[in-house]
């Protein structure tokens, strides 16, 4: 079922595990520091907060963390004020996750798809439609462990492994090694710095984190920050910033994390 079908509850909780991936990339830490032993892989809904979004704490210490997506595609759009224009291969995983096939088998454990794209020798490029059709019929070969059953052009194979949340589908595309353009890390945390004051009068708590999720679409390397000679400002910034620390994570993928400021 998606989720524009499920009700406003249904979508709350799909909200907080959708955050529990951004996060659990944390917990390691949260649990070195608090002394606990909580598990990163099973979201537990009694650490689920509103502003911050997560607090965990033990008898003596508490820590608050807020998560906030960075979509700097979307944002560098918005600065050439202008409609944001979605690539060719975003379109094609954003148009399969509407797949009544995928929807089918994903409705009790979701899935995250790679592709590998084919490069055609004609020079006309399919549709958007033909495309999805090729990674519809890939997904059958490989639930039903049969052979493929229509030529492709477009797509050479697919990845699939199981994984929470949501379904993930994404190109497996050297893009991947683009950095992270500073501005839009700045922008993300000038945003929840307005908003500090509020989670200390919603929930007190010793530290306050922020996690930056980068969402896998964006093609960006998490760990590769572009400063554009702003070095010394950005070191500055974040010196000044409320949080007792920031990092950047991917929503879904893996333990990888890039701690940008760390606690005293």
């Amino acid at each position: 079922m998606s989720v524009q079908n499920t009700s406003k509850e249904e979508q709350q909780q799909y909200k907080k595990k959708k955050e529990w991936n951004a996060i659990k990339n944390c917990i390691p830490l949260i649990n070195e520091c608090l002394q606990l032993n909580i598990d990163p892989e099973t979201y537990d809904d009694k650490y689920s907060r509103e502003s911050p979004d997560f607090v965990f704490s033990n008898n003596d210490k508490s820590i608050g963390v807020e998560v906030v997506e960075c979509y700097p595609s979307v944002r560098k759009c918005k600065t050439k004020n202008a409609v944001e224009q979605e690539s060719f291969e975003k379109k094609i995983c954003n148009e399969f996750k509407k797949n009544k096939y995928l929807e089918t088998i994903t409705e009790t454990e979701k899935l995250n798809i790679i592709i590998y794209r084919k490069y055609p020798k004609k020079k006309k490029r399919g549709t958007v439609q033909e495309v999805c059709h090729e990674l519809e019929d890939l997904l059958r070969s490989w639930y039903q462990k049969t052979n493929p059953q229509s030529e492709r052009n477009y797509i050479s194979y697919i990845r699939v492994s199981k994984t929470t949340c949501c379904n993930v589908i994404y190109f497996n595309s050297a893009s991947r090694c683009i950095p992270v353009n500073w501005d839009d890390i700045k922008f993300c945390i000038e945003k929840k710095e307005k908003k500090y004051k509020d989670y200390c009068e919603n929930v007190k708590c010793d530290e306050y984190w922020l996690c930056i999720c980068l969402p896998i679409e964006e093609n960006r390397n998490m760990n590769i920050i572009d400063y554009n000679g702003k070095e010394n400002e950005s070191m500055n910034f974040l010196s000044q910033c409320s949080f007792s620390r920031i990092c950047i994570t991917p929503d879904l993928l893996g333990r990888n994390i890039n701690w940008i400021k760390e606690g005293d």
